[in-house]
This record gives C-alpha cells, sequence and structure tokens, in this order.
C-alpha cells in the first residue's frame, strides 16, 4: 500500500507520544493506520524507526523518502542538534544494514544522509548562550574553586531558567559553560585548545548519557572534545568500559581513552 505525504506528520506526532510515553503502542498504532488508510504493520515500521532515530541506534525498516526527511527535520527542531545527530547515526548504521543484506546502493537514503549531515550547525542557539555567559563569568575571575563548589551543590529540583547579570539564561547553558572554564577549554581526548580570532577559546561539549535519555549537564555526564573528536564521539564506534563520578573509559573506534573528572572529593 502506498502511503500518503499526509499521513506522515500523523505517524511523527504518534510516534513522539509513544516514545514520551504518553500512549501505548497499540494505541499508537491503531490511531497511525486510522480507517485502513495505512496497514498495522507500517505504522508500527513508524514507531519503531522513530525510536531508532531518536536513541541514535540502527532500525531495520526502511521508510519512504519523504517520511524520512521529514523526521529529521523535526527531529532536529524538537530536539536539538544532539537529536538530529543521534538520528542521523541511526540512519547510517541503517543504510549500511541494508546495504549488507540486500547488495544494493541506497542512493535516496544516502543522499538525504549527506543533505542533513551538512547541516548541522556549527554553532548553535544554546552554543551562543554559553559563549556569552563565559564573557560574563571570565570579566568576574571566579577561582576554579568556587565555579567547582557551585556546581557540586546543583539539584534536579533547580529552576530551569536563571539570572544572571539581571538576563535570564538556561540553567544548564550556564553549567556548561562553567565547566568549559573550569577545564580551560581543552578537548579531553587530545588536549587540544582552540584559539579564535578574537582571543577567545572554543571547545565543544558532549553529553555522555545523551540529554534524551535524561542525561544531564553535570561534571561526570559532560566532556569537553574539539570539533574532530566530537564528530567522532557522535558517530564513531563508541564503547563506554567504565563512567563513575570521577572518571570515564572509553574505546572510541579502537582507541582508548581514559579521562579524569574534575568533581573530585575534597
Amino acid at each position: 500500500m502506498k502511503i500518503s505525504p499526509e499521513l506522515t506528520p500523523v505517524a511523527y506526532e504518534i510516534s513522539k507520544k509513544f516514545y514520551e510515553k504518553r500512549m501505548t503502542f497499540s494505541e499508537g498504532q491503531k490511531v497511525i493506520a486510522g480507517d485502513k488508510k495505512m496497514n498495522k504493520n507500517s505504522a508500527a515500521d513508524y514507531i519503531n524507526d522513530f525510536k531508532g532515530l531518536i536513541e541514535g541506534r540502527r532500525f531495520t525498516r526502511t521508510l519512504n523518502a519523504y517520511s524520512m526527511e521529514y523526521f529529521l527535520e523535526h527531529l532536529f527542531n524538537d530536539y536539538g542538534t544532539q537529536g538530529l545527530t543521534d538520528a542521523l547515526t541511526a540512519l547510517k548504521e541503517h543504510i549500511e544494514y541494508n546495504e549488507g543484506i540486500q547488495k544494493v546502493r541506497m542512493h535516496k537514503m544516502r543522499d538525504i544522509y549527506e543533505k542533513y549531515f551538512a547541516t548541522i550547525p556549527v554553532q548553535t542557539p544554546d552554543e551562543q548562550e554559553q559563549n556569552e555567559l563565559i564573557k560574563e563569568i571570565i570579566n568576574d575571575q571566579p577561582s576554579k574553586a568556587d565555579i567547582l563548589n557551585e556546581l557540586k551543590n546543583l539539584e534536579e529540583t533547580d529552576p530551569e531558567v536563571i539570572y544572571f547579570k539581571g538576563k535570564a539564561f538556561k540553567r544548564d547553558n550556564k553549567t556548561v559553560a562553567q565547566i568549559k572554564v573550569l577545564r580551560d577549554f581543552k578537548c579531553e581526548f587530545c588536549g587540544t585548545s582552540i584559539k579564535k580570532k578574537d582571543g577567545s577559546k572554543y571547545v565543544e561539549a558532549a553529553h555522555i548519557r545523551a540529554k534524551h535519555l535524561k542525561g544531564r549537564e553535570t561534571l561526570d555526564n559532560i566532556i569537553l572534545l574539539c570539533p574532530n573528536h566530537h564528530t567522532e564521539f557522535d558517530l564513531g564506534d563508541r564503547v563506554i568500559v567504565n563512567h563513575t563520578r570521577s572518571s570515564i573509559d572509553i574505546i572510541l573506534n579502537e582507541t582508548y581513552y581514559h579521562i579524569e573528572f574534575s568533581d573530585v572529593e575534597g
């Protein structure tokens, strides 16, 4: 049965509701299928593929090109750069899996992957806000001990929006900005510190446990990486060997890394 493009937005919203535990799988399947507009197996494919995309893991059933583009675009709108990055990781694995099984090249899916991979923004709105906060933090010249003490006292129940220098910011962005200052803007894999034209330093923050999996902006869940290692961290073959409050051991594309965090006791 050919699936009408008009059903794609419905399939996306219902799949999202299922993933966010606002609807059961069978309820979602029934709504997407509607009055025989789509068979139940196809409806199930949409829900399962959404789950695979948002979790960054391989899925096996192939959506039509329109639906795949719609899902990627709206995953980016709803879950940001990390959501799109995870979805592209899943799509890449999907392509490689199916090409291996079917012995054919998935030209349309590869074109979609390359199109959206090229659109991942160099600097997201959150990064822009973090940079603004970094300037204010550096101007205040707090000691690293003061920054560390504030970070250690963060609570999940703290307000999501904080006021700093009379302006509203996301609490999580202030936390990431503080971690960047605390760790001297250095990639925790290679030690690189990128100097920008204006003299400031640039580094990117990655979540070890993804944000959509309830990963928080904490000292033991944020890792600072240069752009190259950030891309490899998101898209490469990554194995978390051991992860504690004070350190993490990672094998990334067959290279082993051990990183000590700044949240040491004392």
